[in-house]
């Protein structure tokens, strides 16, 4: 309803101009924060939301560099977003639907990076969730993005439900082991303590099965290995909503997860070489099947879960600065590639097909800030580590550059005039990926390596294949690639296929078995049959009695309404009177028995 008034009785240039200025105000805060607050500093704010006897979960603020970091790309991101909206989303119906959900998941990401607590953060993690579903839903009567939507939410709730698992068991030794109560809540101001009393408290294996729940949690978020399959599914929303939730966003929330718990992950060094693991594989298997997909959307999908494999791996090995590199840099790229993306069958602009070469070089780590956050990832990590980086580099650059030229050769370029809107959004993302290379060139510790001569020499491999229209398909590796290493088959028709069998089970043991087993029948009908009297000589009379007593209260509260003042006056003092007696007395007779006089 509030949807439908504002589209009504409010310009929809109101509507834009607050979307806007929201994200606009949120960047600017989140900047002054960083610049004002100095780096060990913590600013958190809390207070009691809910208390079961000694279990409190609190809620509130949580502000501290990590926080105003992620919070501030995505509000610079959701800005130039919501910018290209305007003109992408103008011919739209109900685009104020759109609007209300974009800034609902801004709102609900900025909550999830300012949690204080892992039950708050919890909260909003399942508040993305649902916006996100909403989002990819948006054009719900179209049957394959419905089918999408449904899909990403099934596959998030696994996670969500292996990350509440991790938080109610850490809480359940918290609240039986610990000295204080406090660390019931999670708070992440106590995380190194409450790791620490973790660690002792609990087995080994149980420590590394708590480990494992937050990592698939996130990991689901995060679309790794093995549960990428949903990203390609989520693409098919609109690309304003790809741009902004596969960029720095939605799967941007598990990478916040692990930060958050990674002083649980660095007491075993199994875990981290896990997480490690996970992050190459995942990088790996996405690059190889990024080189193999025509669809553009599909490519950057795979890619996402590709470099966001890399921020994984670079948090195994505990290289922070470098996964926050990696985080940032990856978000202004890929943010400003959805968007320049030509829009199905229309053709490129030249100035789109400019910046999305200049952006693919970038995420090759050719250019700009994706140069160097690879760099810094690549530098001191030994033979083996640079050559896999290499390799992913090598394949990065090569699906970037055939994507580019398949969709030239495809789609073609025209001299049609750029909107302002999109102009603007394009400009302010480049401007962002330019200064946040000059900041890493300022500020970071890096060489120019080999992921960078091996970016290179995938480009001109990918511009001679092209030209002598030499692009192969390797018999055995092709297939695997193009369908995802058939992972998304084994979801759907394993997965589920046994699911239906086991549902098809549980129904003949309860119709077939159950039904016809006497003792059951017998318990069943004698459940009806106290149901019944229950119903009738109770339940209806209680019901008569109820009726009957406010029908009489009604005519005494007519025979009082004389119309005299005073009269009322005298009812209110009366009553008035009553309840506070009765409240003392209900005090006295708590505080006797809290002491022991009852």
């Amino acid at each position: 309803m509030g949807g439908r008034f504002f589209s009504v009785y409010v310009n929809k240039g109101i509507i834009y101009s607050l979307t806007i200025l929201s994200s606009l105000l949120g960047a600017l805060i989140c900047t002054g924060a960083l610049c004002k607050l100095p780096a060990d500093n913590i600013l958190n704010v809390d207070f009691p939301f809910l208390k079961i006897n000694d279990f409190a979960i609190n809620a509130g603020l949580h502000i501290d560099r990590m926080s105003l970091i992620f919070a501030l790309v995505l509000f610079l991101i959701a800005f130039a977003v919501q910018i290209f909206s305007i003109s992408y989303m103008k011919n739209e119906k109900k685009n104020y639907r759109f609007y209300a959900f974009i800034n609902l998941f801004s709102f609900a990401m900025a909550g999830l990076f300012f949690s204080p607590n892992l039950y708050q953060l919890y909260f909003f993690w399942e508040l993305i969730g649902i916006v996100s579903y909403l989002l990819i839903g948006f054009e719900y009567f179209k049957k394959e993005k419905s089918i999408a939507s449904k899909k990403v939410l099934i596959m998030n709730r696994i996670g969500d439900t292996a990350l509440i698992s991790a938080i109610i068991t850490c809480s359940y030794f918290m609240y039986n082991y610990a000295p204080n109560k406090t660390f019931t809540t999670l708070s992440f101001v106590d995380m190194n303590m409450i790791t620490t009393l973790m660690y002792a408290y609990t087995s080994t294996p149980l420590f590394w099965i708590i480990c494992a729940l937050f990592i698939i949690g996130a990991a689901i978020k995060s679309a790794q290995f093995p549960f990428y399959t949903w990203l390609q599914d989520a693409m098919e929303a609109k690309l304003p909503v790809s741009s902004l939730l596969h960029s720095a966003t939605l799967v941007a929330a598990g990478l916040y997860l692990m930060m958050r718990v990674l002083p649980l992950m660095t007491f075993e060094p199994i875990i981290l070489k896990g997480l490690m693991s996970i992050g190459l594989l995942t990088s790996l298997v996405c690059s190889i099947s990024a080189c193999a997909q025509t669809n553009p959307k599909k490519v950057l999908a795979y890619s996402t879960s590709a470099n966001f494999g890399l921020m994984y791996f670079a948090l195994g090995i505990l290289n922070i600065k470098a996964m926050f590199a990696l985080f940032i840099a990856h978000a202004f790229i890929k943010s400003l590639l959805f968007i320049t993306l030509p829009d199905e069958e229309k053709k490129w602009n030249y100035v789109s097909f400019v910046i999305f070469l200049v952006t693919g070089l970038s995420l090759s780590g050719i250019l700009f800030s994706g140069l160097l956050a690879k760099e810094m990832l690549a530098t001191n990590l030994g033979v083996y580590g640079t050559v896999v980086i290499s390799i992913i580099s090598f394949l990065t650059a090569f699906y970037i550059m055939r994507l580019a030229l398949f969709l030239y050769d495809k789609n073609g370029i025209e001299k049609a005039k750029l909107g302002k809107f999109e102009l603007i959004s394009y400009i302010l993302l480049l401007v962002f990926n330019i200064l946040f290379y000059v900041y890493l060139h300022f500020t970071a510790k890096y060489q120019v390596a080999e992921p960078f001569w091996a970016s290179i020499t995938a480009w001109v491999l990918v511009y001679i294949l092209y030209v002598k229209n030499a692009f192969w398909k390797v018999p055995i590796i092709y297939p695997l690639a193009y369908n995802g290493f058939y992972l998304d088959n084994f979801y759907t028709n394993v997965c589920v296929y046994a699911y239906d069998k086991i549902t098809y089970l549980a129904s003949l043991i309860d119709t077939k078995i159950l039904a016809n087993y006497k003792p059951v029948l017998n318990t069943i009908k004698f459940g009806v049959k106290i149901s019944n009297f229950v119903e009738k000589n109770i339940m209806n009379a209680l019901i008569d009695f109820i009726t009957k007593t406010f029908k009489k209260l009604s005519i005494y509260d007519l025979k009082a309404q004389s119309g005299n003042v005073q009269t009322y006056n005298a009812y209110a003092f009366v009553i008035i009177t009553i309840i506070l007696t009765c409240l003392i007395l209900s005090y006295t007779a708590i505080i006797s028995f809290v002491s022991g006089g009852v």
